[in-house]
């Protein structure tokens, strides 16, 4: 029998925590605004211990020049939509808190790369494909046999195989790869398994649109927007899925992930004339309860 003394002094003896499990505990027993508070605090402190990172912003559009009553309203693009969301609907199943965007925000995403119709795609954070699916598809409507656009699409694990620990988590039943192959889109979308620091280092633009999934830190944050702005090619958009102005949340939701706004304001308190124009109220309902609220925003230049 290990004693007290045995297990204090033995550290093979002592039971190892998973820190998932323990945040997760942590996460349902306190009340979402109080453990968003307390999360902020952390993040910051690590965010402020974060090398600091040169930023050049010209790839980014003119913020005077984003008008997104042009880019969510354009001719023909609601009609390619409905049918790419029935399409979807066959064979995707959103799951609540499932890490996916929702339903809405994924029309958002489709109505934003069939506006801008960018050659080459980088989205951080396949998770289930959701917004793999919804970019895919827009994609399809400018396809050519000649040219044919490119998603890459990165994850810190293989999301193709349901039997790891990472896909039950996230819940993920049927492979992202095998639901576009239904689509007629898995020819355009390649798959990355690697951390999106390491994908994103080094490369200087090659991407015309890229979509960054919330960051599990707002240091990872900071680091990702930075190299992910050097990654894009001129007049490129970097779209940021969870973006909470001034850290507060949206609607009645008291939960609020805080990274890319803290983020965000260090680049820009370091003099990198950048901002974040938030989507904010699409012109169509987002949740169930009517709202029209979306985390999604674009980043430009003053």
């Amino acid at each position: 029998m290990t004693t007290l003394k045995e297990a204090t002094v033995n550290p093979a003896a002592t039971p190892r925590v998973d820190m998932r499990i323990l945040k997760r505990l942590v996460r349902n027993i306190l009340p979402a605004r109080v453990h968003s508070a307390l999360r902020r605090v952390i993040h910051t402190r690590r965010l402020n211990r974060a090398p600091v990172m040169a930023v050049d912003v010209a790839p980014l559009p003119r913020a005077a020049e984003v008008s997104f009553s042009d880019m969510l309203c354009g001719d023909g693009i609601a009609d390619g939509w409905e049918k790419a969301k029935t399409s979807i609907n066959e064979i995707f199943e959103y799951v609540p808190r499932s890490h996916a965007i929702d339903p809405e925000s994924g029309r958002a995403i489709y109505h934003l790369i069939r506006h801008f119709q960018p050659r080459s795609v980088l989205e951080i954070g396949t998770c289930r494909g959701a917004s793999t699916l919804h970019a895919a598809m827009a994609m399809r409507e400018y396809r050519n046999a000649g040219r044919p656009p490119r998603l890459v699409t990165v994850d810190l694990f293989d999301v193709n195989n349901p039997a790891t620990a990472e896909a039950k988590r996230y819940r993920i039943s049927t492979p992202p790869r095998e639901m576009l192959a239904r689509l007629d889109c898995a020819d355009m979308v390649e798959f990355s398994i690697a951390r999106s620091t390491d994908y994103l280092n080094g490369r200087e633009m090659e991407f015309d649109f890229i979509l960054l999934d919330h960051a599990p830190t707002a240091d990872i944050a900071y680091r990702d927007i930075a190299l992910a702005i050097r990654a894009l090619r001129p007049g490129g958009q970097l779209l940021l899925h969870s973006y909470f102005p001034g850290g507060k949340p949206l609607g009645t939701d008291e939960r609020v992930n805080s990274d890319s706004y803290l983020a965000v304001r260090r680049l820009r308190r370091e003099g990198a004339h950048l901002v974040a124009l938030p989507l904010g109220t699409l012109p169509w309902p987002t949740q169930p309860d009517g709202s029209k609220l979306t985390s999604l925003a674009l980043l430009a230049r003053e």
